[in-house]
This record gives structure tokens, sequence and C-alpha cells, in this order.
């Protein structure tokens, strides 16, 4: 044996805490990312019923958008013109903050992933799961995940 075995276990136990330390702040990133999405989703959730709009209008304006069916009497429509104009303010106001937060998520949801593909490839599974506190059921479907997206991880 040509390597100094002490030289080696520091250098995995470097590799260990340099992966754990990046799994860790992944998970604070996906932690944080989740908790902006969920506030402006709230938010414009109360803005909506500030102005009166009820799930179930909103459900019911929703429908009537996509299926491109709009209503037939003359007090529908206009309940439905009236929402029209105010969902869309709102759309207009939050969709694309909203949509920006949910790239962040999915960017650090990615990071994630890749962070524990790497945990994984310093530590056996067992010890990941301990330290992460992941089931390694879930540890071994995010490895796999990652290892089909990013073969070069």
């Amino acid at each position: 044996m040509t390597v100094d075995p002490d030289s080696r276990l520091q250098l995995l136990l470097s590799e260990r805490e340099n992966a754990l330390g990046a799994w860790l702040e992944a998970n604070v990133q996906l932690s944080s990312a989740l908790d902006h999405l969920r506030q402006l989703r709230a938010t414009k959730a109360e803005a909506l019923k500030a102005r009166w709009i009820s799930p179930h209008q909103l459900a019911q304006f929703r429908r009537w958008e996509k299926e491109m069916v709009k209503p037939t009497d003359y007090r529908t429509i206009a309940n439905y013109t009236q929402h029209r104009n105010i969902i869309a303010s709102i759309d207009q106001r939050w969709d694309g903050v909203i949509t920006v937060a949910q790239v962040e998520v999915d960017r650090a949801t990615n990071d994630l992933a890749v962070a524990t593909a790497d945990l994984l490839s310093t530590m056996p599974v067992a010890l990941a799961s301990e330290l992460t506190g992941l089931s390694v059921r879930r540890l071994s479907t995010i490895a796999r995940a990652t290892a089909n997206t990013h073969p070069a991880s």
C-alpha cells in the first residue's frame, strides 16, 4: 500500500463533510424557496378574497376560460365579465412573480437532488439516511432520478 491510510481517511472524512455541507445548504435553499412560493400564493389568494372572489367562483371562472364555454344567461354573463376583469388584474399582478418563484423551487429541487447524489457517492446510504433524516428509499429514488438526468454527476 503506497498511500498513507491516515491521509486516505482524512480525505474521505473531508469529502463527506463537504458533501454533507453542500446537501444541508441545498436543503435550506429549497426550504426557503418553497416558503417564498407558499407566501406568494397565499398573498394572491388573499387578494382574490379581498375582491370577493371565492375559491368556487375562481374555479368556475377557470373552467369557463379553459373550456372556452361561456355562460349564456344575462346575469351570469354580467357576473362572469365582472369577475374576468378582477381576476385578470390579480393574475397579471401575481402570476409572473409566482412563476419566477416556481422556477427557483425547481432549481433548488434539482440542486438538492444533485447534492443528494454527491452525498451518496461519499458515504453509505444508511449513513446518509441518518444524517439527512430521509429514508433509504427516498434517497435511492433521488439518486436514481439524478443519475437519469445527470449522467456525469
